[in-house]
């Protein structure tokens, strides 16, 4: 199977849509209060974090772009 290239943007996005739906569920099944304010910032830290090891991990490998 081919992989793809990263798309930062659309990571970016997937992860801020799973914490913001994953907060929304948790606040409204349970009693545990969540402050928007601390988890905007967590969740784009995690964002960063993940688009950053995706980074590393490729050139680690050392893969080129490809040249047309």
């Amino acid at each position: 199977m081919k992989q793809h290239d990263l798309d930062p943007v659309s990571l970016f996005f997937g992860l801020v849509f799973v914490f913001v739906s994953g907060g929304y569920l948790l606040t409204h099944t349970t009693d545990v209060e969540l402050h928007w304010l601390l988890v905007i910032p967590a969740g784009l830290i995690a964002a960063g974090v993940a688009i950053l090891g995706a980074t590393v991990r490729r050139m680690r490998k050392g893969d080129q772009p490809e040249q047309l």
